[in-house]
């Protein structure tokens, strides 16, 4: 028959053990080699280039846009229209995917009122797989966060008040220049 004393050693030697085999598995770059702990080597600093905030880029729309049919909060796809390199090096592959949303879209109105549309752009993806996310001017909002907004409104002059507006488009194949909104460091493949 064991002793308490000895089955509480017995229990505080596997919770020690649990502990230190879950130390063991959470850091990164860290590998037990005969007792010793080795650091990974650091990444060749010329392997990640850092993608400033504010950088700008041109995106195409890949569908048309329309006010007579985008709702509030529909999802929007552009392309990157070339690709994005910082120090000869490409940051954000041409044909990436960029992910936006309509952010209002009113219907043209009567008494030649035009209709309007807003979009903004959100995200996209950078060579190593990292979310990127964009906005559509050049400086920042105060602290919005939410982005900014590319308006396109259609008005008619004095004279067009007897004729229904017209509604908003944005045709496939539209550029939209937009920014960075935050800094990425980006690991690139040798």
């Amino acid at each position: 028959m064991q002793s308490v004393s000895h089955r509480v050693h017995s229990k505080l030697f596997q919770a020690a053990v649990v502990v230190l085999t879950l130390i063991s598995i959470t850091l990164p770059g860290v590998t037990r080699v005969a007792g010793r702990t080795k650091q990974d080597p650091p990444a060749n600093p010329e392997n990640v280039k850092v993608l400033p905030d504010g950088t700008e880029f041109t995106v195409v729309t890949t569908e048309e846009i329309n006010s007579k049919t985008a709702s509030e909060g529909d999802p929007l796809t552009f392309k990157v229209l070339e690709d994005v390199k910082i120090d000869g090096r490409v940051v954000i592959a041409k044909d990436t995917l960029v992910k936006g949303v309509v952010a209002n879209a009113k219907k043209a109105g009567m008494m030649g009122k035009g209709g309007s549309l807003g979009i903004r752009v959100e995200s996209t993806t950078t060579v190593d797989n990292q979310r990127l996310k964009l906005r559509s001017s050049k400086g920042k909002e105060g602290d919005d966060k939410t982005g900014t907004t590319v308006a396109l409104v259609v008005l008619f002059g004095p004279l067009g008040f007897l004729k229904h507006g017209k509604n908003a488009k944005i045709k496939p194949g539209t550029e939209i220049k937009v920014y960075t909104d935050e800094e990425k460091k980006v690991a690139i493949k040798p």
